[in-house]
Order: structure tokens, then sequence, then C-alpha cells
């Protein structure tokens, strides 16, 4: 793993487009040279006596500057654009917010909760009024437990039989789940000829298969009732091979393609637009899942994000009532675009992890 993806200057760059493409900056500053020349070559007068002579010349019209700002505006305008039809496209396009939610009326499954993300998702839902119902093998902090609004149960995940007693549990003391955060998740830093079979198995069972144990649970009341949220934690390594992390990487990519199909069926094959669903890509997350090798990502210039950060994203996403593509930091939703770079542009920056990987 490596620092590359997640550099100041990569994030630098990756934040330009939102100044440039920008129609309230590219559109303003064409305003301003268009009916007010004079002012805009007097402030750049000014700007210029402190600059050196070369650079510091003030042009005498702005025609060039005119053309150049006409088509950042219309680029602006193409982006907006197709920012707007994203987010229709992942609403079954629907304009508006979905309908019939009411937060104290709603329970919340949460996979993973007893510690780091999971346990913040919990306490945040809690705090927006509505139930949570804990998956996890452990228990969540003492305090937890105490807000009245949080039941905990033991469940395995990579266990149908644990999964599907938990469900039945929950059903029967606490209702129908409208709300699915699949969060659980385990990590290694293990080279391919390193990884043991026992974690090979467990990772995907935990990251992957378990996805399609809790959403058999729980999804068919949602497609009844027309109404639900399914929320898959992925990663950014849903769309980077990562070296000495090919099973993370594996099992992620298997999670954004979960979610893609599960969206799709429930449009098409279960006729449910209603239902939600909403993918989750941050950066690493400092929490217990990378703690045996967060000193590493650290040392190699890794900007950590927090848990609390993270997980007040997830939950302003459910209670904004819409399903969508979440990027962490934003600026990372330019590494979704890799697999469609040039091949040798893609072995450039296999090899730039690569090599940052083997350096231990």
């Amino acid at each position: 793993m490596t620092s590359v993806l997640y550099s100041p200057a990569f994030h630098g760059i990756a934040s330009l487009p939102n100044l440039v493409l920008s129609p309230l900056v590219s559109g303003s500053l064409l305003l301003s040279i268009t009916y007010r020349p004079d002012a805009v070559q007097a402030a750049l007068a000014h700007v210029a006596r402190f600059l050196p002579p070369r650079i510091g010349r003030v042009p005498a019209s702005f025609t060039t500057a005119k053309a150049v700002l006409k088509v950042l505006v219309v680029l602006g305008a193409i982006r907006y654009v197709n920012r707007t039809l994203n987010r229709l496209a992942a609403n079954s396009w629907r304009l508006g917010a979905g309908s019939g939610w009411h937060w104290p009326d709603e329970l919340a499954v949460v996979t993973g909760g007893a510690s780091g993300l999971g346990r913040d998702i919990s306490k945040k839902l809690a705090a927006l009024g509505a139930r949570v119902a804990i998956l996890d093998i452990q228990e969540p902090p003492k305090e937890m437990l105490l807000d009245e609004r949080i039941t905990f149960y033991t469940c395995d995940v990579t266990s149908t039989e644990s999964v599907a007693a938990a469900a039945d549990a929950i059903r029967r003391e606490l209702g129908h789940p409208s709300i699915l955060v699949n969060n659980a998740g385990v990590a290694r830093s293990t080279p391919i000829l390193k990884t043991p079979e026992d974690f090979l198995r467990r990772i995907f069972s935990v990251n992957c298969m378990a996805l399609w144990f809790t959403t058999q649970q729980f999804l068919p009341r949602m497609i009844q009732l027309d109404k639900g949220h399914v929320v898959t934690v992925a990663s950014i390594a849903s769309f980077v091979s990562l070296a000495t992390a090919a099973d993370y990487s594996a099992t992620k990519a298997g999670a954004l393609a979960f979610h893609e199909a599960l969206a799709s069926e429930i449009k098409h094959q279960y006729k449910s637009p209603g239902i939600l669903t909403t993918v989750v890509h941050p950066n690493f997350i400092d929490t217990p899942l990378i703690q045996d090798f967060s000193d590493r990502l650290q040392r190699r210039g890794v900007r950590m994000l927090t848990s609390d950060h993270v997980a007040s994203q997830i939950v302003s996403q459910i209670e904004s009532k819409r399903g969508g593509q979440l990027f962490m930091p934003e600026t990372a939703s330019a590494i979704s675009g890799i697999r469609g770079w040039p091949s040798w542009l893609q072995e450039m920056l296999r090899d730039t992890i690569g090599r940052s990987s083997s350096d231990r």
C-alpha cells in the first residue's frame, strides 16, 4: 500500500476541477471582464506591481480570456448536468427524496457495529432518532448499551445460521429493519504467497459473502413495503488492486459489484424503486481494522480519515433519503476512473504501488 493515491499532490490535482470548472467562478470572471474591463485591468495592475515585470504584464484586452472562460462555463455546466444525472440515476430517476421516512419509526441493522466505523455509525443513527440493532461477534462499549435505542445481538456474519438466528430475534423483539448497513470488515497486509488459507477464507466471508447473508434476511420485507435503504461499505480499493492486499482489494471490488447488481435487481426484478442503495468508498480509516499496519501507512504519508467523519457522511446520506456513491475524501472520486486509463499508465501506477509496498 502506498501514499501515492492519497498524497497532498494527488488530492490537490484532483481538486482543481472543482475550482476551474465551477460555473460560479468562471461565470463571474466572464461577466467581470465583459462588463467591467476597466475595473479588472485596474485590479490586475495593482497586483502586477508586486510581481516581476515579465510575469506581471496586464493584458490590453481580454479576447483570449473571454474565449477560455466561455469554454470553462460550458464545461462547468456540462459537469453540473452530469452530477445531477448521477444523482437521479442512483435514485430511480426521482427528483425528490424518498418518502415515508420517520426516524423514530425506523430500525437500522449495522454489522460490525461494536467498534470502529460501525460503532460511530450506530451512535449517529441513534442520535438521529432511529433504533439500531448491532450485529457483531464482540460486545460494544457499555455506554452504547445504555442507550435504549441500541440493541446488541451476538452474530457471526460469516455464518448463515448465525445471521438467520439474529435476524429472527430482531424481527421478534424489534420489528422489521428498514435500514441495513453492511459495514463489517477485516484487513491484513500480506503478499499473495504468504496469505494463509484460513485468513483468505475469513476475509472473503466477512467482507464479501456476508453481504449476501444479511441482505437475504432483511431485503424481502423492504421489497414488500417498497421502502428501505441498503448501505454497502466498500473502499477506494474497489478500483485499485493494492500490492500486499490482493485479498482486500478483491473483496472490495466484489462489494462494489454486489451493490451495482443489487440496485439493478431491486429496480427491475423486484420493481421496488422506493428502496435506496448506497455504496461507500473511503480512504484508509484510523480504526482497529488497520491497527496492525497503520504505523507503516502513516510513515509513507497516507492521511487517515477518522471514523467519526466517515460515519457522519454515511448517516447524512441516509438522512437525505437518497441513494448514491460516496467517496471520502471527495477528491478521491478521480480514482474511480483508473480502469479507463491506458494500460501503460495503469501499469506505471501499479509499479509505484508495488515498489512502495515492497519497501518495508
